[in-house]
């Protein structure tokens, strides 16, 4: 009975009025206590865990943000907490939680959203593209040149030869 004074929550008072009328009408010294007690916390699982499962999952949903340049673990991430929190991946409820997480990176965030997505598949496609892009000119600025052009030095070497079982030197 202890338990049940903790939760005072009124979605809850209806159940918790019901487990004590159905504790107090037992006879403590001839009911078998301890399937009563096995009882009560199979009863409290199944009415309340998958509630505070969703609420917490709802919870993370919203504070979930993106990481540059994570993007594959923050979609992955993403639809995991959607389905937990009871959404469907796609609705329009989780595109506005998916663009909402973006906002961790304006740049990326702002890229995104700038030409209208149809829908989910778009939104994450987008949002990958715009990632990579962003990925790729870090990588140009580090670099002071551009990852595509040859070097002098790189165009005048001669290809070392290329040997298999038939044409491999005999020693």
């Amino acid at each position: 009975m202890i338990a049940l004074t903790f939760i005072e929550e009124t979605k809850v008072d209806g159940w918790v009025k019901a487990m004590l009328q159905g504790l107090e009408q037992l006879d403590p010294i001839t009911e078998n206590i301890e399937y009563m007690y096995t009882n009560f916390l199979n009863h409290f699982q199944m009415q309340f865990t998958n509630s505070t499962k969703q609420e917490v999952a709802q919870a993370a949903l919203n504070r979930h943000s993106f990481r540059f340049p994570h993007i594959d673990q923050y979609i992955s991430n993403f639809e995991t907490l959607v389905r937990k929190a009871g959404y469907t991946v796609g609705s329009q409820e989780s595109m506005n939680y998916f663009v909402k997480g973006l906002q961790a990176a304006p740049d990326v965030a702002e890229k995104v959203i700038e030409k209208f997505p149809v829908d989910y598949q778009d939104l994450k496609d987008k949002a990958i593209i715009v990632v990579k892009a962003r990925q790729l000119i870090r990588a140009m600025r580090n670099m002071n040149t551009f990852p595509f052009q040859r070097t002098a030095q790189q165009t005048n070497q001669p290809n070392p030869p290329r040997y298999n079982l038939l044409n491999a030197p005999k020693t």
